[in-house]
């Protein structure tokens, strides 16, 4: 198996997994990771592709044994020798290094998880593209989606990382995945701590870095949002000079931020003079917001105000790396993203609004907001609205504060029912009672099966359901339960 902390990032994204691109000998293998090969009559022996999941290990992969927080990847080595041919690297102490070294090639190393980076930043060397990179605390995946898609559009020679591989586990499989002879390379980089980003730098090595935006996220590790807004810009300082940074205009910490350092930046924005600008122009009667970008009015399919953003975002990276995109092709793209990322669904005639892959303060406010714009378009009047509002992880000290500052704007936002879930969202719950939120009209529950089994009794057809939580919430079990329910009905 793999390790359980990272099970859920390194399977993600393209159901068959990243395909098998690198391809070593094990004399080339051991040099570049500092190690030592087992038996050196495997030396010209080859693999092809690498995985850290037992489960899914294709023949002549590389195995590399992962040592995680609850689990050991050290544990299923059992398992590869009945299955894989490729080989295996491992931690030196393994224990029972004696009865399997005969068996395929081995490779041991002091860490394997540094190994496996050095691997990576060793093949990310010998690729020829251009590494663009996007990280922020908002809007990475479907920003990278978007840039995907337009250069897509114009230039089929590109990758992008599948799914949101992208922390320090889940980008080396990436990097491994990319066909060496690909134009273009698109990653989105995630962090948690401090110097995490400078270890994704040395890996991806970028071409052109873009940061869609800072806020309150993982701040249990960061601690302030200045210090988010350092952590990310360890990307930018790992970068030359004459390497572009495009940056959101409309974000005041994140140019704050951009200002301490000596170097030329790249703008967007639709509030701030900026080298890209959108302008707002409001909601499709489909619900969909609606830009312009050089005079082109472009319909986002995705809902939410926040997807402007990642929209023009998109457009600047492409220009800046002068590519022939045209603001006005930008409607006909054709981006296909993960689940839970702004879908607008119908399920027996209930709309349902599915947001809930992640939240932080930030982008829960922009959900509400943009679900009360959509609630209040002509063509949805007379409908109920009903916002379903989960726990935000990774606040830190102040997580609190800022589950009571949600619930300021819900009870300002008067929906026709607002329903919390998860311990931390009883604060919500008790902070819209006490800022004028009806009781009739805001309910809590402590868990994701006592709401979904209240929904189930109590939506209706025609009614209009926003879902928003961090996904480690599981809201998208509500989806499931309104699928199989009788809610239909009522």
């Amino acid at each position: 198996m793999i390790p359980s902390k990272l099970a859920k990032r390194s399977r993600s994204g393209d159901t068959k997994g990243p395909s098998k691109v690198i391809k070593l000998d094990f004399n080339t293998l051991a040099r570049e990771v500092k190690g030592e090969l087992v038996e050196g009559r495997f030396g010209t022996a080859t693999f092809e592709g690498v995985s850290i999941d037992s489960r899914t290990i294709s023949e002549n992969q590389l195995f590399i044994a992962i040592r995680g927080e609850n689990n050991d990847g050290h544990r299923y080595i059992g398992d590869i020798l009945k299955r894989a041919k490729g080989g295996v690297l491992i931690n030196r102490n393994y224990p029972e290094l004696s009865r399997i070294g005969e068996r395929l090639p081995i490779v041991i190393v002091d860490d394997t998880h540094l190994a496996m980076m050095q691997l990576a930043e060793n093949y990310r060397r010998r690729l020829s593209a251009k590494f663009i990179a996007i990280t922020g605390s908002n809007g990475k995946t479907t920003t990278k989606e978007f840039v995907y898609a337009m250069i897509a559009g114009v230039n089929e020679s590109v990758y992008r990382s599948p799914g949101n591989l992208n922390n320090l586990f889940g980008l080396p499989l990436a990097i491994f995945a990319m066909p060496a002879d690909v134009q273009f390379g698109i990653f989105e980089l995630g962090i948690s701590v401090p110097g995490e980003m400078t270890k994704l730098a040395n890996m991806i090595k970028a071409d052109l870095v873009l940061i869609t935006n800072v806020g309150p996220t993982h701040l249990e590790t960061l601690g302030t949002i200045d210090r988010v807004a350092e952590a990310k810009f360890e990307l930018v300082d790992s970068l030359g000079p004459e390497k572009p940074v495009i940056l959101n205009a409309d974000i005041p910490i994140l140019m704050k931020t951009a200002h301490k350092r000596k170097r030329k930046y790249i703008t967007f924005g639709f509030e701030n003079p900026a080298d890209f600008v959108g302008r707002w122009i409001g909601i499709s009667d489909n619900g969909y917001p609606m830009i312009e970008i050089d005079g082109n009015k472009i319909a986002i399919k995705l809902f939410g105000d926040h997807q402007t953003y990642n929209i023009l975002a998109g457009f600047a990276v492409c220009k800046v790396l002068g590519l022939d995109i045209k603001a006005k092709n930008l409607n006909n793209i054709d981006y296909r993203l993960a689940p839970y990322r702004g879908e607008i669904e119908s399920i027996n005639g209930l709309t349902l609004i599915a947001d809930c892959y992640n939240a932080n303060p930030v982008s829960t406010k922009s959900g509400l907001l943009s679900f009360r714009r959509y609630l209040d378009h002509p063509h949805m009047k007379g409908r109920n609205g009903i916002a379903v509002i989960g726990d935000m992880l990774e606040l830190g000290e102040k997580s609190a504060d800022y589950h009571r500052e949600i619930g300021v704007l819900l009870a300002q936002s008067n929906f026709a029912l607002a329903i919390t879930v998860g311990p931390m969202s009883k604060q919500t719950y008790l902070s819209a009672l006490s800022n004028g939120g009806q009781e009739s009209k805001i309910k809590h529950f402590e868990n994701i099966e006592s709401a979904g089994d209240f929904l189930v009794s109590n939506v209706k057809r025609g009614d209009i359901l926003y879902l928003k939580a961090s996904r480690g919430i599981g809201l998208e079990k509500i989806i499931t339960l309104l699928k199989g329910s009788a809610f239909r009905q009522n």
